[in-house]
């Protein structure tokens, strides 16, 4: 990673140098632990908040990464056909924004998020791409000139190498930058009530230089003291979430909160031993802030080398290595229950902010933003149980709604002739064979018959799951209350026993998806999947 900008490290060299001396009097004593801060709400009013992957967006001039791009999704006609295709997720913006501006782009994605569910933005920021800073600018610009009410801030992500001097001065320089440009009390900022700005971390412990003699103290100090840095040279207070996304002690657990006021919880799947638990319960104890999180999918669009983490990143270079040098991670997370019950777990410990993961994450498959698989279900869901977190009516009280979800095909099947491996990478909590079903979430007025490829049963009124056996096809599904019909839909994907290609992606369709996308976009027309569908065959 190179560091265009360290030069600018003379213009902080004040602000380092104060955050020496605050070093040194830390030596002798820790002035960082379990400050009367961090047990300050981080928020007044509850939100949904999105981890935005910043540049993983579409304009003119301005394509998605390989691994989210929509040419690569077909098996045919495109270099990445000895791949069967290297995306499998297909966002629907981007024929539209082909030619629409950054400012118009933007603005989608922010009515988009909203209908959604979500009310603002953890924006992915990195060292070296100071180019994204102008998407940034870009939210603020337009959500202040349109009147949007979003909010957003930073998620520093994996800040690795170099020094933390350098770092911190990288940050700062752009932070400043962008503060400089959309206002330092611009609204739209994610502050706590005591105006403190909420920081997100992910994996974000690099940003610290970890002495070798470290003086008695734990490495939580140092990344504490690090944050503080980064604070100070930005003319802010922090809030900062640090990040868990791995199975962790308590004691762990415990040194994290003596040095910051919440965490926030990445892609560890819902179970009887779910982390969580021992997270919501320490902060309890400890008057910290506990944060729910919820991920809809996980499953990599984007390839990596075998056994790690490392992704090709140019469509060639995952062509070149070809299918036997590849493979694909995931997660499985049960059709909608993983989804379901983190949001459950987050209500039921009245969790005052709800993590997405994430909302345009196309090459992990964890994206809520309009795409081809996962169109609306998930975000259904999530108003669902918003208005319920808040207190609030369902926004679908007038009406019977029933969504779908189901894998293409049952995990036990091996694709042909693009077999391309699934890795698991954490600890597993839901039986893959849960996967191997139709489910249908229906949310009722009243008790009612539902009716899934010709097989009835009576659900009860409210949200309830239910399973139906897979079968190759697509899927009719219809309610029907004291005789007359509320809801009828059939799929326009399918389910197949021969697919042509690996594809582990929660596909999702619902009674709501032209109400959902109608008037979303001037322009906007939603897309469909058709690879198994009797409608048309993806190999014709």
């Amino acid at each position: 990673m190179s560091f265009k900008y360290a030069g600018n490290l003379i213009r902080y060299s004040f602000v380092l140098g104060i955050g020496s001396l605050l070093f040194q009097g830390a030596c002798a004593q820790d002035s960082l632990k379990n400050l009367p801060e961090y047990s300050l709400p981080i928020t007044n009013q509850k939100l949904v908040i999105a981890h935005c992957m910043t540049n993983i967006i579409r304009y003119k001039g301005h394509e998605f990464e390989d691994s989210g791009n929509p040419a690569y999704y077909s098996p045919k006609g495109n270099i990445t056909a000895p791949l069967g295709g290297l995306t499998q997720v297909k966002p629907m913006t981007d024929s539209l924004m082909a030619d629409k501006t950054l400012d118009e782009s933007v603005e989608f994605e922010m009515r988009a998020a909203l209908r959604s569910g979500i009310d603002g933005f953890q924006f992915y920021y990195v060292l070296g791409s100071p180019k994204w800073d102008d998407i940034i600018k870009a939210y603020f610009r337009v959500a202040d000139k349109k009147h949007i009410n979003f909010k957003f801030t930073f998620c520093i992500s994996h800040p690795n190498g170099s020094t933390e001097a350098l770092k911190v001065a990288e940050f700062a320089r752009r932070i400043n930058g962008i503060m400089a440009e959309v206002g330092r009390n611009n609204p739209h900022w994610l502050r706590t009530p005591d105006g403190r700005l909420i920081i997100y971390q992910w994996v974000g412990e690099g940003l610290a230089d970890i002495p070798a003699d470290k003086k008695g103290l734990p490495d939580e100090f140092y990344v504490a003291l690090a944050y503080k840095r980064l604070a100070n040279a930005v003319h802010e207070r922090f809030a900062c979430l640090f990040t868990v996304n791995t199975e962790i002690t308590k004691a762990k657990l415990d040194s994290y909160l003596d040095y910051f006021p919440a965490v926030w919880i990445w892609t560890l799947p819902y179970g009887k031993d779910y982390i969580g638990n021992m997270i919501a319960e320490e902060c309890r104890k400890r008057n910290h802030t506990f944060t729910g999180s919820v991920f809809a999918d996980f499953y990599t669009s984007k390839l990596l080398k075998k056994d790690t983490w490392d992704m090709y990143r140019q469509a060639s270079e995952a062509v070149n290595a070809g299918i036997s040098n590849v493979e694909r991670k995931y997660v499985t997370t049960g059709l909608s229950y993983n989804f379901r019950k983190l949001f459950e777990f987050g209500m039921q410990h009245d969790a005052p902010i709800m993590n997405v993961i994430t909302w345009n994450d196309y090459p992990e498959g964890h994206h809520l933003a309009p795409e081809i698989n996962h169109n609306e279900g998930f975000s259904i869901l999530l108003n669902y149980y918003k208005n319920k977190w808040k207190g609030l009516p369902s926004p679908y009280a007038d009406r019977d709604v029933a969504i779908v979800f189901f894998k293409k095909y049952n995990h036990t099947i091996k694709p042909s002739p693009y077999n391309i491996p699934v890795k698991g990478f954490q600890k597993e909590t839901i039986p893959a064979s849960w996967e191997d079903s139709i489910e249908v979430v229906t949310i009722l007025k009243n008790n009612a018959k539902l009716t899934v490829n010709g097989q009835s049963v009576t659900v009860a009124a409210g949200l309830i799951s239910t399973k139906f056996k897979s079968r190759p096809g697509q899927v009719e599904v219809s309610v029907t209350d004291n005789g007359k019909t509320t809801v009828n839909f059939t799929t326009p994907e399918g389910i197949t026993d021969h697919p042509y290609r690996t594809d582990r992606l929660t596909y999702t369709y619902s009674s709501e998806f032209g109400r959902f996308y109608n008037n979303l976009f001037t322009g906007f027309v939603p897309g469909y999947s058709h690879e198994y569908s009797a409608a048309k065959s993806v190999n014709n």
